[in-house]
């Protein structure tokens, strides 16, 4: 919400139209591919094409000359990856190539692209931005790598370079080449417009009507006949109690008093008409948490670069002829990208209730840990998904394993990733 609806909507707005901004720059750890951008350039400053016509050249009368290079010079780099990250794959046809005969207008949409670094790479948190939103952005920082070592999880091919070496520098030894005063502070983790702060306190005075009403139970004072209860999902005995559902999410490490065994949140709600019950299981990997498809309504999902007709985000052209495709997804920020095919259901009951056309079924290769209904998930291209297609909410997922009274395997299932905390000990 903050970087769709704040940063480049009003923020940019404000930018764009009360300070005549040309270009916005923020730090995000993603880069974009303006696709075209010499030509529409030269278009908006009037010029006319002409041999090979330099933006550079365009602008050498005005005090922006090194930025118009960077900019050549980066919308070039970016898009020779982009073109080998998708040479010989299927996708390559319908990303890179427009259909003259449609309405569509591809040609100058730019494109979001994972940033160089791997382990900051924050294109997750930018898929539900509008492509329209991602006119006359840049981000300075998409081709660096963070710190100065980054075990392995930056490629330096990927890197536009500028030292001798031709080794990828980092924003850290940039900084202190300038003397930046945060060249050595530590990453910040916290929310936006929130900080570093408990987010459990913070979320729970914007809603009041769950209360303590008691010292010894905790019941929701919408529903004083429901306790907030924690049921272990195999044997259905009650645990302990609860502060509130909206405290816990799914997959998450469940610290119950009084319970000395680690548990985790695999479900919430139902229960006889209990909605405050919160199920549990005793093993990060048990069968509950667990499950190998999802789905979003495609009237609500976000498609980056395929297109804007009409004010609304292109979907790919494949979907729309009734073929799925195969992609590359995550549920949760850098987690490692799963295998999947997407498919269009056009005759599905949305779960939004607001759609008209339909959802999209995203089946993965592979069961995938706490899909979460309500948060989003990033399809991408490329054989190393260096593309971000867009985003997505969850609006429902398949049973899990537990509830089809499977097993799972662990050498089947998918890599949760550093990142996950629940594979941590308390």
């Amino acid at each position: 919400g903050c970087n769709t609806h704040i940063k480049f909507g009003t923020m940019k707005d404000y930018a764009i139209d009360r300070l005549q901004a040309e270009y916005i720059a923020t730090g995000h750890y993603a880069r974009l591919w303006h696709r075209d951008y010499y030509a529409t350039l030269l278009q908006e400053k009037g010029e006319t094409h002409g041999g090979r016509h330099s933006a550079v050249n365009a602008h050498h009368n005005d005090n922006y000359a090194d930025f118009y290079h960077w900019m050549e010079e980066s919308s070039r780099f970016v898009g020779n990856s982009v073109m080998e990250s998708l040479s010989g794959l299927p996708e390559e046809e319908w990303i890179l190539h427009t259909d003259r005969s449609s309405t569509t207008t591809t040609s100058h949409c730019p494109m979001l692209i994972a940033g160089a670094d791997t382990s900051k790479d924050q294109s997750y948190f930018l898929s539900g931005v509008r492509t329209e939103s991602f006119r006359n952005v840049i981000f300075p920082l998409g081709h660096l790598i963070k710190s100065d070592v980054q075990n392995n999880t930056s490629n330096s091919t990927d890197n536009m370079s500028n030292d001798s070496n031709d080794h990828p520098r980092s924003v850290r030894e940039l900084a202190r080449t300038a003397n930046i005063p945060t060249a050595t502070k530590r990453d910040s983790m916290g929310i936006c417009f929130i900080g570093q702060r408990n987010f459990g306190n913070f979320i729970s005075q914007y809603l009041p009507e769950y209360m303590i009403t008691t010292s010894s139970s905790l019941v929701s004072s919408a529903s004083e006949s429901s306790p907030r209860v924690f049921v272990d999902i195999d044997t259905g005995k009650i645990l302990g109690h609860h502060r509130g559902m909206m405290h816990y999410t799914l997959g998450q490490g469940a610290k119950i008093p009084g319970v000395f065994v680690r548990y985790f949140v695999c479900g919430k709600g139902g229960g006889g008409g209990n909605s405050n019950t919160i199920y549990v299981c005793n093993s990060t990997h048990h069968p509950a948490l667990y499950t190998d498809e999802l789905y979003v309504d495609l009237d609500s999902f976000n498609w980056i670069g395929l297109g804007v007709d009409s004010g609304t985000s292109t979907p790919p052209r494949p979907l729309l002829e009734g073929h799925s495709v195969r992609l590359l997804a995550r549920t949760r920020h850098l987690q490692p990208l799963a295998s999947c095919t997407v498919s269009w259901k056009q005759n599905t009951i949305c779960t939004s209730g607001s759609g008209t056309n339909g959802q999209l079924v995203v089946h993965f290769d592979n069961p995938i840990r706490a899909i979460t209904p309500g948060q989003i998930v990033a399809l991408y291209a490329g054989w190393d998904g260096l593309i971000c297609l867009g985003g997505g909410v969850i609006g429902g997922k398949a049973p899990t394993f537990f509830d089809r009274g499977m097993s799972v395997s662990l050498s089947d299932l998918h890599p949760s990733g550093h990142n996950d905390l629940s594979l941590l000990k308390y």
